[in-house]
């Protein structure tokens, strides 16, 4: 009877006992790889090892011992640095196991001495299978061994069920031949039996930490997503600070996550009043994220911001295709470099057109060369002259303005008058192999009749995006980006006749979209939300303001200015300011700002026409703000271009639609679905009998204005960047809109050419190479064509 009552009252204590068991183990390094602790293998001393809740470290013969809990899931260590696993930094705890060894082995060539190191950060790729999707990922494995990078991060949708199962085998350790990290993100929480339960059969846990060089990386899942998540803040929060509580006090700490803690520059994570984790007392250096499909580097108090977008499509507010590079000091500050993807060994000499050069009234020549590659940088472009067959100017080497352009002028001697010059440029990249342009022209006055000519051409030493170059006053103004807060972003002023710089007036990030030049001042609102008002004469900024617009998604809206006042900004910051002070005189109350949009505000008959993206298309009274009219079905919410107003109607392009819609109403006049994508910011030429809009995909496209019956395409090469919204190689996208000008329309494309075509026909009859993407739309003042390329050109042609 006393035996029975002392084995129900074990039963009963069991009954109460804690779940989970202890856990033990060894980390070592695995020297043979064959998964297994093989005596006489070194052992690792005080490495980091967690159950997803305690953290504990190795002792001096490489083992350790958890207590383990209620919501455990993983045994994982913190990858020291020197070290790299094949995926292995994590076993998933099954059944009655209670023995976890952890093998490593040496990486410590990609690290320099003092700790400073580099890797890759990639978000959003949303693959949902490996078709078509290697050429950029062996840009990534590429780039990576060539610049001794030290891991790539994966900062979250990946996506979906079928993405998730497949990204691992296009991505991993060992293929990559790096440490590959991955971060869960909204589209990775799938149904299950909880939302992570895929991404944790393929990745491992949600969160968790290693080290490289220096510094203490974090990883912590997306708040919520697609699907109900198993964890819970608190578990985030339980753990990370067991964890940080394990580092040295003052380690530099950089943290990942699919989204943005804050907009502001107390990075707190915390779940209740008493219960909070400072980031910033950490010493946390950088937060990288993606989420936004956007490219966006800001600094919030002393901590740097990093989004980068998609590097295998265009991004939603129209960012360009490319990976992030992150160069990590000895003290774990960052640098950032954009890295633009699919392309290959590409050169051109920018300065030739047609059979001509812009040589200068003092007889020197500009050579400006544009030369890329995806897989290793430029390291040194050279060029050379011959003519008659002998040497006029030898191996010259010329002067990298930006990531793609290098330029310089040289005196030709005068004997080359009247002869053809033949020039050779040669870019050499770091890893060893070259690429080469060869082009001529002719010394003395252009012979060819009837087309431009290029009378300048002007580095201004940043990436020119979709701001076109306005004129105004013998001046061309452009604004430039600063994708990485290098102190890049500025408007510049150039002379009209001559390209030189008059001035240039930074700003705080990068300028996305239109400027604009009204009563002497030039306006511009850069990516933060800030509106500036520049002497347009001297370039010295009158007034500056912060608008009330969202921290995310980035300001990428153009502005638009008239008698007085300038309409910028977005959603409930989007308004009319003063242009003599700065000062709002009304603002919107009628919309809510969207995932970012390519147009700019069109004043129509006393209406201003804007819109959000994957929002609406909004009408307001100019003068008063009031909403009088909005559209937000049918197609119209996914637009990037800026209407074209013709007799009171506005022409809007708007993903798969041509939409005619009355100005003051906001009524639909005509809706035409379209075989083709025109989500692009292209805004619609209306001519007498044709409506002509670049295209996503097929290049520039000419419609019957009546019939809407496509009457010609004139197809261009493929993009070498893309930016449209998802799309991908290789798509002959059009971002820019058409001028017209006599019977040629002209226009610059994304695959580096500016192109004249035939109105009636779409025959190309003109074209000019630049080697860099177009995105911004060409401009004239009746005796020239203005552009500008990404490489941060600005162009000037003749119209004879």
């Amino acid at each position: 009877m006393k035996k029975k009552k002392l084995i129900l009252l074990l039963l009963s204590c069991a009954a109460f006992a804690p779940v989970s068991a202890a856990y033990q183990g060894r980390v070592y390094v695995d020297a043979n790889r064959n998964g297994v602790y093989d005596k006489g293998e070194k052992v690792l001393k005080d490495v980091r090892v967690s159950d997803g809740l305690n953290v504990v470290r190795t002792n001096a013969e490489g083992l350790y011992t958890l207590p383990g809990h209620e919501r455990e899931r993983f045994i994982f260590i913190t990858t020291p640095s020197g070290y790299k696993t094949d995926n292995r930094y994590y076993r998933r705890i099954s059944g009655e196991e209670q023995t976890y060894d952890f093998g490593l082995q040496p990486w410590k060539g990609r690290i320099r001495p003092d700790g400073s190191h580099k890797f890759i950060h990639i978000s959003d790729t949303e693959i949902f299978n490996t078709d078509d999707q290697e050429s950029w990922a062996n840009n990534i494995r590429d780039y990576a061994a060539n610049q001794e990078i030290a891991f790539i991060i994966h900062t979250g949708d990946i996506c979906y069920e079928n993405g998730l199962k497949n990204h691992i085998h296009l991505m991993n350790t060992s293929n990559m031949d790096c440490p590959m990290f991955y971060c869960l993100g909204n589209h990775d929480l799938v149904k299950g039996k909880y939302g992570e339960e895929v991404f944790e059969s393929v990745y491992g846990p949600v969160y968790y930490s290693f080290d490289f060089g220096n510094v203490h990386y974090i990883v912590t899942p997306m708040a919520g997503g697609d699907h109900q998540p198993g964890y819970t803040k608190e578990d985030v929060y339980r753990w990370l600070k067991n964890d940080l509580a394990e580092i040295p006090a003052g380690k530099p700490v950089i943290a990942f996550n699919h989204d943005l803690l804050t907009s502001g520059d107390e990075f707190v994570f915390g779940i209740s009043d008493s219960e909070q984790i400072n980031l910033n007392e950490h010493n946390l250096k950088a937060w990288l994220y993606g989420h936004w499909h956007n490219h966006f580097v800001r600094k919030q108090g002393d901590v740097l911001t990093i989004s980068t977008a998609t590097l295998d499509k265009g991004g939603i507010d129209h960012s360009t295709s490319a990976f992030r590079v992150i160069d990590v000091d000895r003290k774990g500050d960052v640098r950032t470099a954009l890295r633009y993807t699919y392309i290959d060994k590409s050169i051109e000499i920018a300065s030739i057109s047609n059979d001509a050069c812009a040589i200068t009234a003092d007889g020197k020549l500009p050579v400006s060369v544009n030369a890329y590659n995806a897989v290793a940088p430029a390291t040194r472009v050279t060029y050379n002259c011959t003519a008659d067959g002998k040497t006029v100017i030898p191996e010259t080497q010329l002067s990298q303005n930006t990531d793609w352009n290098w330029s310089g002028t040289a005196k030709l001697p005068a004997a080359c008058k009247g002869k053809r010059v033949f020039i050779t440029a040669k870019a050499v990249f770091n890893n060893g192999e070259t690429a080469v342009s060869r082009s001529s022209f002719l010394y003395g006055p252009a012979e060819t009749a009837n087309t431009p000519q290029l009378a300048w051409i002007r580095n201004v030493n940043a990436n020119l995006y979709f701001a076109s170059p306005v004129i105004a006053g013998g001046k061309v103004y452009v604004a430039s980006l600063d994708e990485d807060l290098k102190g890049e972003g500025a408007v510049s002023a150039l002379d009209a006749n001559s390209g030189e710089l008059l001035w240039k007036c930074p700003v705080r990030n990068s300028i996305k979209n239109a400027i604009a030049v009204d009563g002497g001042t030039v306006f511009a609102q850069d990516a933060e939300g800030y509106l500036y008002a520049i002497d347009a004469q001297t370039g010295i900024r009158k007034w500056d303001r912060k608008m009330n617009v969202a921290g995310l998604p980035v300001l990428v809206d153009g502005l638009t200015a008239a008698n007085g006042i300038v309409y910028a900004g977005s959603g409930k910051g989007f308004g009319a300011y003063n242009g003599k002070t700065g000062e709002p005189l009304w603002l919107n109350k009628g919309w809510a700002q969207g995932e970012a949009t390519t147009s700019r505000p069109l004043l129509a008959d006393g209406v201003i026409v804007s819109g959000a993206n994957w929002r609406g298309f909004y009408g307001n009274d100019a003068k008063t703000g009031e909403l009088l009219w909005k559209l937000d079905k049918d197609g119209i919410t996914d637009r990037g271009a800026t209407p074209a107003l013709v007799d009171g109607l506005l022409y809007v392009a708007a993903r798969k639609s041509l939409f005619i819609i009355d100005s003051r109403s906001g009524r639909v006049v005509v809706r035409k679905e379209l075989p083709f994508n025109v989500q692009v910011n292209s805004t619609p030429l209306v001519t007498d009998d044709l409506i002509i809009v670049g295209t996503q995909t097929d290049g520039m496209v000419a419609l019957d204005r009546q019939t809407f019956e496509v009457k010609w395409t004139a197809r261009t090469s493929p993009a070498l960047v893309y930016t449209a919204p998802y799309s991908r190689h290789p798509a002959a996208t059009i971002e820019t809109s058409p001028v017209l000008i006599g019977k040629t329309v002209y226009f610059g494309a994304s695959d580096g050419i500016i192109y004249g075509v035939d109105k009636e026909s779409g025959r190309t009859i003109w074209k000019h190479k630049t080697g860099a993407p177009l995105f911004s739309t060409l401009t004239t003042d009746g005796r020239m064509i203005f552009a500008a390329d990404f490489g941060g050109n600005v162009y000037a042609f003749n119209i004879n």
